[in-house]
């Protein structure tokens, strides 16, 4: 089976990522599970765990998945916006952080912690 292309090891450089996008990746290095995924374009940027998206960051931007009630709060302390990949579309408990001094180490290790506590997705059958 082919290597996924969009696997990228953290020690390697970002290219142009966003900065403050660097130490969010590198707070992971060597956590069991973890992976950092980058688009064939290099304009997104992926935080998985296990294979499922709890962050990613593109164009300076910096989404990140929590539970409702906690983006929800986020939200009303001006830390964040709804996240909405396209016009009329917002996806439920994914927060976009806006705030230019909030902390993205911190908050992407919430989003870890929420991803490690969540229950697998059952695997499928071999066909």
């Amino acid at each position: 089976m082919p290597k996924d292309k969009s696997a990228k090891k953290i020690g390697k450089p970002l290219g142009e990522a966003d900065p403050r996008f660097f130490p969010v990746a590198q707070a992971f290095a060597g956590t069991p599970g973890f992976s950092l995924m980058e688009s064939e374009s290099g304009a997104m940027r992926g935080l998985m765990l296990n294979r499922k998206s709890f962050g990613m960051s593109s164009d300076g931007r910096f989404m990140l998945k929590l539970t409702e009630d906690r983006a929800a709060a986020l939200i009303a302390e001006g830390i964040g916006k709804p996240f909405s990949p396209s016009a009329g579309r917002v996806m439920r408990s994914w927060i976009e952080v806006t705030h230019p001094e909030a902390d993205w180490v911190a908050l992407a290790k919430e989003a870890h912690r929420l991803a490690a506590a969540s229950k697998p997705a059952p695997k499928l059958p071999k066909r």
